[in-house]
């Protein structure tokens, strides 16, 4: 059992404590949820269950919190292991060794388990999260995914009574994230293990768990099951992104037979608005602009191997115009990100040729791309060193030789234009993720390149950071720029992008507007798509990829 009364935290020098008197109960073998805006104290939260608050984390602490029976403030975090586990939102913040044998077994050796014992619970860790083929590889050559996987591992090889995830699934592509969910599932369902989760992606969790908790400005706002959360009407204004189906099933209530029940899963969303949909009326399948701007970006058979001898692309050819917002998605090491960094000479190709603008990459340095293509990295602390946010995104300009009263314009306008303006004298990195990522992108977008990558910008941003984010990025393509994003978020990527580039084993496999690559797909379809294919002898559009599209023909 965990039990927590009155729990406050303020961190060292915070103007306001990260955890404001809450108290929560969470029994043996429950599946929790803890969701909420960025900043919420969720992160904090998960600290306090397993003694690195307030062991670690320098700060003030006033309240208890039991876990086990064991006060974490009194027992130290090498007692509180074996009974708590965490898997942390950034799997570089806990992976030290440099294989995935070694990383796994790290934790064992360190508390002092027998050989025979580490051998065979290094075993089933490696085959419960499907990495044994992983196992001899060196950290560094692993994608993010691979990355959290390993460290999803390392936890479960101690066993603990407790799993804490924090954000596990937020480098996953679709198939990853559905296998550590399943896992959990299966570890709470069959061994009784307590699981307490922090996830924004509401669509991929929602129907698992017993019980939601939302978390803002430090305080508990909610508390609940998840059906009789998703019922509230006020629950869209606890920064809480319900899943599509459910935003659907909101809006029609009461319409059918089955008005008044929330759906939480296709399944349930196909029995429960069966009535609502049969009555619908039917429409033509939806027409999307295409992007009529010139080629800003020319791919032609670009293969590209690393020093190790991994063939990462294999005959890419792609062409991206001006004022498109292109999507490239596909499964962990499928070779997106190494298709971007081609993109702005980071790597430059083992074979074939990349132009932008019109002039290859290879004529190019790095520094001679960045007022043409800006770059976002998977990790906003990869761009922040200064200690200010304005220190920040001068640098960028400063770099570029642009100085006085035009770069104090340029970065007044950036401020303004990401809402950054009251953390001009923070330091960056004492900031929430989500406005870390906005500082980090407005050090990309101060020089206004024409085109801008961001390589899984939404990682941990909950739902109304990450529409504001999205709202920016169309803006900044309104403005005749070019958008290329990263991401494993289907959902997003429905309501947001002109264009999906699918790609598999270093090579696209898919190219076209977003409806021809996301309707009726198998792993990468919109949770509303799966829906109305069951009604699809009723004249509704297969192509209909969110709640709001579906709901204009049922209203």
């Amino acid at each position: 059992m965990i039990r927590i009364e009155n729990l406050s935290f303020h961190y060292a020098d915070a103007p306001r404590p990260a955890l404001d008197d809450v108290s929560l109960k969470i029994e043996d073998g429950e599946f929790v949820l803890i969701t909420g805006p960025s900043g919420g104290g969720k992160s904090t939260l998960c600290r306090c269950l397993n003694g690195l608050v307030p062991h670690f984390y320098g700060g003030r602490m006033r309240g208890k919190v039991e876990v086990q029976g064991l006060d974490v403030a009194r027992h130290a975090t090498k007692e509180l292991a074996t009974k708590v586990g965490m898997v942390f939102q950034d799997p570089e913040n806990q992976i030290t060794a440099t294989d995935v044998e070694r990383e796994i077994a790290f934790g064992m050796e360190n508390l002092g388990f027998p050989q025979a014992l580490m051998a065979r619970r290094l075993e089933e860790s490696l085959d419960t999260l499907g990495i044994a083929a992983l196992r001899h590889r060196p950290i560094h050559e692993l994608s993010g995914g691979e990355k959290q996987k390993v460290a999803i591992a390392s936890v479960l090889a101690l066993h603990p009574n407790i799993l804490v995830f924090d954000e596990p699934t937020s480098e996953l592509d679709p198939k990853g994230a559905e296998d550590v969910l399943t896992t959990m599932r299966q570890l709470n369902e069959e061994l009784g293990i307590t699981v307490v989760l922090v996830e924004q992606r509401m669509d991929r969790v929602m129907h698992l768990v017993d019980r939601m908790i939302v978390l803002d400005g430090g305080r508990v706002v909610a508390d609940a099951p998840p059906r009789e959360l998703a019922a509230r009407q006020e629950v869209d204004g606890l920064g809480v992104g319900l899943p599509p189906i459910v935003r659907l099933a909101q809006r029609v209530r009461g319409l059918g037979t089955h008005g008044n029940s929330i759906p939480l899963t296709v399944k349930e969303g196909r029995m429960m608005l069966g009535d609502i949909f049969s009555k619908a009326r039917s429409m033509p399948a939806y027409q999307d602009e295409e992007a009529r701007g010139r080629p800003i970006i020319e791919v032609k058979n670009l293969w590209y191997a690393y020093p190790n001898q991994i063939v990462a692309l294999k005959g890419v050819d792609l062409t991206i115009s001006e004022g498109e917002f292109v999507a490239i998605m596909g499964r962990n090491a499928s070779g997106k990100t190494t298709l971007a960094k081609n993109l702005n000479a980071l790597l430059k190709p083992t074979k074939g040729k990349v132009r932008v603008g019109g002039v290859e990459t290879r004529d190019m340095t790095t520094a001679q791309l960045a007022r043409k293509v800006g770059y976002l990295f998977q990790n906003p602390n990869d761009h922040l060193f200064a200690e200010t946010v304005e220190e920040e995104i001068a640098f960028t300009l400063n770099n570029l030789g642009l100085g006085g009263h035009e770069a104090k314009a340029m970065i007044n306008g950036m401020l303004d234009f990401l809402n950054l303006t009251r953390y001009r004298r923070e330091y960056p990195r004492s900031l929430s993720g989500g406005e870390r990522q906005r500082v980090a992108l407005a050090s990309v977008l101060v020089s206004e390149p024409q085109v801008v990558i961001l390589d899984e910008p939404t990682r941990g941003l909950e739902y109304r950071a990450k529409t504001e984010l999205m709202t920016l990025l169309q803006d900044y393509k309104g403005k005749g720029k070019t958008v290329i994003l990263i991401t494993h978020d289907v959902e997003m990527v429905a309501e947001h992008a002109d264009r999906v580039v699918l790609m598999s084993e270093g090579k696209v496999v898919v190219d076209g507007n977003k409806r021809q690559a996301l309707s009726q797909a198998l792993l990468f379809s919109p949770q509303v798509n799966r829906l109305v294919q069951a009604f699809q002898q009723q004249g509704i559009p297969q192509d209909i990829l969110t709640a709001d599209e579906a709901a204009r023909i049922l209203l």
